[in-house]
């Protein structure tokens, strides 16, 4: 299984390079949750124990730029938005508190809080723990240098190339045991450490196209101008986790109907494109519980 974390390095790695990214624009984001209404009939779907408390308990795993970090004293990204959104819908008032990843289930499990962001990916592992409403959806591209013409859109797009991704990525993993389907044209793959290592590589020519999360990717061309983004490779839909308890079937259609507000509304795209997030918009929220068949990942 692979843990959708993974990205967070390179995430953090890219924020340190790319100086002052759309800090205006991620403000004006964060703002918008002040601007969208309770909707009365969605908020009315919530366990009464949760509206007599007015407050909507997240985690919010660290998982850097575009999705969750922290600038000063102020949480931002798409994740805290969308929390912020839900719970303005919902009528409640969001409390974030930021997390290392690894501690949301156990967090909802001891009952610290009502949902956890994290842009999970929803596991049969995952399900024995905690339920998911589905958000977003993720997954990784080439990184290529744009002038040289060479534009992957599958892995078989790669046979008898120089490739490479991120060590300790599930995108290497899956260079390493889907290119076997090369047969005699394997690829040459290569693990960097940082991203800007695989930049340094891309355009040195040294390899012609790096396997990266697709967030990472838009924050890589940020860098740099000349890299292109090409293909869509695994990843799947991502998940809001919700807290398995007395409220849970409650909470469960609360949460998707206040998404699907929010994506009929257009909040939602507005959210996403602020962020730089558009690319994975989803059509509409999905509960997954216990008992679920998990969705199926390219990995």
């Amino acid at each position: 299984m692979f843990s959708n974390n993974r990205r967070s390095f390179t995430r953090l790695v890219l924020a340190a390079a790319v100086t002052c990214f759309s800090l205006n624009l991620l403000g004006r984001n964060d703002a918008r949750a002040e601007e969208i209404a309770k909707v009365p009939e969605v908020a009315a779907m919530l366990p009464q124990s949760v509206r007599d408390a007015g407050v909507l308990r997240v985690a919010m795993p660290d998982t850097g730029r575009p999705l969750a970090y922290k600038d000063g004293s102020e949480l931002k990204g798409m994740d805290p938005a969308l929390a912020r959104a839900i719970a303005a819908v919902l009528g409640l008032k969001a409390e974030l508190e930021l997390i290392p990843f690894a501690s949301a289930l156990t967090g909802l499990q001891a009952n610290k809080y009502d949902v956890s962001y994290g842009e999970f990916y929803v596991t049969a592992e995952r399900l024995k723990v905690a339920d998911f409403v589905t958000n977003w959806l993720d997954y990784s591209s080439f990184l290529v240098a744009g002038s040289k013409g060479f534009k992957p859109a599958a892995i078989a797009d790669i046979c008898g190339h120089i490739v490479g991704a991120m060590a300790g990525s599930a995108e290497l993993e899956i260079l390493n045991s889907q290119s076997k389907s090369c047969g005699d044209k394997a690829p040459t793959v290569s693990a960097f450490p940082s991203v800007n290592n695989a930049v340094l590589a891309l355009n040195s020519g040294r390899v012609d196209a790096v396997l990266i999360g697709r967030g990472a990717a838009e924050d890589g061309i940020k860098m740099d101008a000349g890299l292109a983004a090409s293909g869509e490779i695994g990843g799947g839909p991502t998940a809001t986790a919700v807290a398995r308890n007395e409220n849970s079937e409650k909470m469960l259609a609360a949460i998707q109907a206040a998404y699907n507000h929010l994506i009929k509304s257009g909040e939602y795209a507005k959210i996403l494109e602020v962020n730089g997030t558009a690319y994975g918009a989803a059509t509409s929220a999905e509960i997954y519980k216990e008992g679920s068949t998990p969705p199926k990942y390219g990995f």
